[in-house]
């Protein structure tokens, strides 16, 4: 009887000890299940986000592939000529006779045609600040950070109040110009024989200022791409005084 007594009471430890191991067992693995179903809920946010990220990236390049063609659908509305291409010298002057009483250029649009090889005179008589012509030479073909650029400032005359620091008068002959390719070139500008003389410095300290009359010549060169393009004033820009240059599709001109 003894025997059976051990034996029965061994068996039953044996039961309580295996039934003990498999509830352990089945939490440890409900846990681990609970953290995988948590990393997977995790990973599908993170899915759905990127799909958003996706979707918005792609409605962004929808619209920019819109105004391209918008764009490029404008080109070709504007009025298409058949001219032989002819050299023109453009002539711009500085004024500030307007209503607004602000710098400007005039004429503040310009159109030649396609292949026409453009010069350019830029005219200011402004007493008290300088003033550039410049221009992105993307209607060349160039790159659009290459630009051309015509700078009437001269000793003694101010940069403006839009720069810092403001107001900052030249000390010295103009620099900063550069050509039809983009590439920096000596200054043309020429003062006129007024007021201090014609190699004379300006003087916009003066009580009475007196004239301060320059003028610049470059090469803007043939235009080759149809289109409209800024011209501004460096030191003016953010009072308005920029203009339109309109190149007009041409079947007379013929790439060389």
């Amino acid at each position: 009887m003894a025997t059976v007594l051990a034996y029965k009471t061994s068996l039953l430890l044996l039961l309580a000890l295996s039934g003990g191991s498999v509830a352990g067992m089945t939490y440890y693995y409900q846990g681990q299940t609970a953290n995988m179903n948590n990393e997977i809920s995790n990973l599908g946010n993170g899915i759905t986000s990127s799909n958003g990220q996706i979707a918005n990236l792609t409605s962004q390049i929808s619209k920019l592939k819109a105004e391209i063609a918008s764009l490029n659908q404008s080109l070709q509305s504007l009025p298409q000529v058949n001219e032989v291409p002819r050299n023109v010298v453009i002539r711009v002057e500085w004024v500030n006779t307007f209503n607004s009483d602000q710098d400007r250029f005039y004429p503040e649009y310009i159109t030649v045609v396609q292949g026409d090889n453009l010069s350019l005179v830029f005219i200011s008589n402004d007493t008290s600040d300088a003033h550039t012509f410049t221009i992105s030479l993307s209607f060349r073909g160039l790159r659009p950070a290459a630009a051309f650029q015509l700078n009437n400032s001269w000793t003694g005359l101010s940069s403006g109040p839009f720069l810092t620091p403001t107001n900052t008068n030249f000390t010295g002959r103009p620099t900063g110009c550069t050509d039809q390719n983009g590439n920096s070139v000596t200054c043309s500008t020429q003062k006129a024989n007024s007021g201090t003389g014609s190699t004379g410095d300006c003087n916009n300290t003066a009580p009475i200022q007196p004239p301060c009359d320059l003028w610049s010549t470059g090469a803007l060169g043939i235009v080759t791409v149809p289109g409209v393009y800024k011209f501004f004033d460096f030191y003016h820009q953010k009072i308005g005084m920029y203009g339109w240059l309109i190149v007009l599709p041409n079947k007379g001109y013929t790439a060389g």
